[in-house]
């Protein structure tokens, strides 16, 4: 099934005019590749922000940062015995529009939690430092308070979540474009004008890299080779380069679930992870099962 045909709506016209953009660009490369790379984009939920206070945001609605909306009988996630903090939300039923795979639930909330290291001081990234954490049931949730004992200095400002359609090609150091850079000289110019192509088409911010599904979009390379080395606990070059087969072959179990820039000037994300963007992945028979305990994170940067 090609991504045409498996869109069924989303971006589809769009999508139409980066195959024409391909198809009569000027770089040296096979009409035959060009429908292959075509079809190696992923359809991708859009995110822009508004800075808002959190009475101005309604109860529900996706946010980043502000208090979050919870059940009461919510039990507030730890890391050794002291609370993580609440970074976003993102309520599902905003985004039925733009997943047209059922691969999100089509209902429900997701949340994202992470323990904030305060001799760093900055975000955690160890085994139980972060959480995702599903909720089906948003009937009778409330804006919360903060537990006692929570880390004041963690509370962010508010800013709501609005989304959009977009599109995604696989990263430059994704190997599922590896080849085409080998077998073209000017491949990577080709590469950088369909993105920036792209981007013009979506309105996207090349800059800001909040996102829910599709391609990651990595500062660095390929966020996928992050969460296998995590995974192997890879800690030296040495130890990479004697683990590259395993690397190579975890990072092709994993996709992107969402990612949170820190670096978004409607939030304040960044006092505690600067420029850095914050990459969820996840392995798609969890996201099937909607089997959120298994997320894996990682940063990167500038």
């Amino acid at each position: 099934m090609t991504i045409l045909s498996s869109l069924s709506g989303f971006g589809q016209n769009k999508l139409e005019k980066i195959k024409k953009y391909l198809i009569e660009s000027s770089y040296e490369i096979e009409n035959s590749d060009k429908l292959k790379i075509l079809d190696l984009i992923k359809p991708t939920i859009g995110i822009k922000t508004k800075s808002k206070t959190d009475n101005e945001i309604e109860i529900g609605i996706s946010k980043i940062g502000g208090n979050p909306d919870l059940p009461n009988d919510f039990k507030w996630p730890k890391f050794e015995n002291e609370y993580l903090t609440f970074c976003a939300q993102y309520n599902l039923t905003e985004l039925n529009k733009y997943v047209k795979d059922n691969s999100l639930p089509s209902k429900g909330m997701l949340y994202v939690f992470i323990f904030i290291d305060k001799e760093w001081p900055g975000f955690l990234n160890k085994k139980d430092s972060y959480k995702i954490i599903y909720i089906e049931n948003t009937k009778n949730i409330q804006r919360q308070n903060f537990p006692k004992g929570y880390f004041q200095e963690s509370k962010f400002k508010a800013a709501q979540i609005e989304y959009f359609e977009y599109l995604t090609l696989p990263h430059y150091t994704s190997y599922k474009v590896e080849k085409y850079f080998n077998k073209y000289e000017d491949f990577e110019y080709f590469y950088d004008s369909v993105t920036e192509f792209n981007d013009t088409l979506f309105n996207q911010n090349s800059d800001i890299f909040h996102q829910i599904l599709g391609e990651d979009r990595s500062i660095q390379s390929t966020v996928v080779i992050d969460f296998a080395t995590k995974i192997l606990e890879i800690k030296t070059i040495e130890d990479y380069n004697s683990k590259k087969t395993e690397i190579d072959k975890i990072s092709k179990d994993y996709s992107i679930l969402l990612q949170l820039d820190c670096n978004d000037n409607n939030s304040d994300l960044s006092k505690f992870g600067g420029g850095m963007t914050i990459y969820f992945g996840i392995e798609p028979k969890n996201l099937k099962n909607r089997d959120f305990e298994n997320v894996i994170m990682a940063f990167q940067g500038t």
